[in-house]
Order: structure tokens, then sequence, then C-alpha cells
């Protein structure tokens, strides 16, 4: 199934136009960690802030199915 990763960041939202083939919705949960952890280092390494960002994995109908916030990609 395709999913889309769209960004929230705030009150901004920031589509993903080519979305990803995964086999079930806990793989895009996992892709979506891998990815926040990719880009949390990134904001690290220039300086901005690490609160408050998330993935909204939407399916092909647009509809929500999961929410992945960045900070609970880190081990705990």
């Amino acid at each position: 199934m395709r999913y889309y990763f769209n960004i929230r960041d705030g009150k901004d939202l920031i589509l993903d136009p080519d979305g990803s083939d995964c086999a079930s919705l806990a793989i895009a949960i996992e892709e979506a960690k891998a990815h926040a952890r990719e880009l949390m280092a990134e904001r690290l390494r220039s300086g901005q802030e690490l609160d408050g960002q998330a993935f909204e994995i939407v399916d092909v109908a647009g509809a929500l199915a999961a929410v992945v916030r960045f900070k609970d990609a880190l081990p705990s």
C-alpha cells in the first residue's frame, strides 16, 4: 500500500508528493521513525529547534493512518 509521509512542524504541513510503498502500516511507521532520526540529526547540526515535529502518515485516499512524533523515534 502507498503511504504519504507529510511533515507537521507546528502549524506548517509539508506534503509528501511521492509517497512510499510499504507492505503494512507497521512498516510505514518504522520507516517514518528512521526518517525522523535523520531529520532530527540534520536539524541538530544546523541549530534548529527539535520540538513539535511529526510525520502524519496518510493513505492514498488522504485518510490519516498514523502520527509519528519525531521525539518518539529516539531510544528511551
